[in-house]
């Protein structure tokens, strides 16, 4: 996972496994933010109609990759929006690594639990639809098998 790492500054992830977590950190953070932040301004901002931005803000659905760019570019540290362009393109170079990866593509779509190599191949075209739960569960494969 060599050309996934991050060589420009050795505090930032550089495996899956440790971009997934620092999202899911920035992800609760940002989530508590918006909470204290009024409401309709909030869900304007982010595109959302009231009853979805609630959903999300509750947490009975997370805010999707886009909106935690938008509140890490509004709120977040510097320290934030580094940590989330690394993720970005660890994630968005994940299918790519993953086909050239000794490890068969049919081992991946099982650990997944996906029916068809298209779900995966999606994937590799639109990497918004990477689940946060998937790129864990991959990056923990991955951190197991000694490939990070």
């Amino acid at each position: 996972m060599n050309h996934l790492q991050n060589r420009d500054d050795k505090d930032r992830p550089n495996t899956l496994l440790e971009a997934a977590g620092r999202y899911r950190e920035i992800l609760a953070k940002m989530t508590e933010r918006v909470s204290e932040e009024d409401a309709p301004t909030m869900a304007m901002y982010l595109g959302l109609s009231m009853t979805n931005y609630y959903i999300k803000r509750r947490g009975e659905r997370p805010f999707n990759y886009a909106d935690i760019a938008r509140l890490v570019e509004r709120y977040g540290s510097d320290e934030e929006q580094a940590d989330l362009q690394a993720f970005f393109t660890i994630r968005d170079g994940l299918y790519e690594w993953l086909q050239k990866s000794p490890i068969p593509l049919v081992q991946f779509r099982r650990l997944l639990g996906l029916q068809h190599y298209r779900d995966l191949a999606h994937r590799g075209t639109q990497p918004n639809t990477w689940r946060l739960d998937d790129l864990e569960k991959i990056g923990a494969f991955l951190a197991q098998i000694g490939q990070v």
